[in-house]
């Protein structure tokens, strides 16, 4: 059983004069201070797409998005690389898949920029025709295939 004790009236108010402690106090002490005016509105952190996001932008809705547009004009063959695609017409498809990368999840960003890989390359010979060809084509087919691989399921015969 607990034991009370009775603090008479007049004591608990001395003490409250005493502490300087009133009921306002108190509450003001509570409430969190309200930000400095000059004060900069955070900025939100950008929201990345998921992955059946970004998979939809890189199928398109016909199924011939970015991603099967890449894949058909790289040509590997007999230890070389190309792709059949002029720089003007590189440069759209190649600001697009870097454009979907942007928002993608962590783990699919670098696959699409290694996808991007080969287009980035017609750009930049297309600025610089001395220019060596820098496309490792196991990396890219890697890249390609696991991107092929994890947005089927999103595809229209999904």
């Amino acid at each position: 059983m607990r034991k009370t004790t009775a603090v008479p009236v007049f004591t608990a108010l001395a003490l409250l004069l005493v502490t300087g402690c009133s009921a306002a106090n108190a509450e003001a002490e509570a409430k969190p201070s309200p930000p400095p005016a000059s004060a900069e509105p955070s900025t939100a952190a950008a929201v990345e797409d998921t992955e059946e996001q970004t998979c939809l932008k890189l199928l398109g809705t016909d199924g011939q998005g970015p991603l099967h547009q890449v894949i058909s004009v790289v040509r590997i063959g007999d230890g070389t690389s190309g792709v059949e695609m002029s720089a003007e017409d590189a440069r759209p498809l190649h600001e697009e898949v870097l454009a979907i990368a942007k928002d993608a999840p962590a783990d699919l960003g670098p696959l699409l920029r290694e996808l991007s890989s080969p287009t980035g390359n017609v750009i930049m010979q297309a600025e610089k025709p001395g220019r060596a060809w820098t496309f490792n084509a196991e990396t890219w087919t890697s890249a390609a295939t696991e991107l092929e691989e994890r947005c089927a399921p999103y595809g229209a015969a999904a």
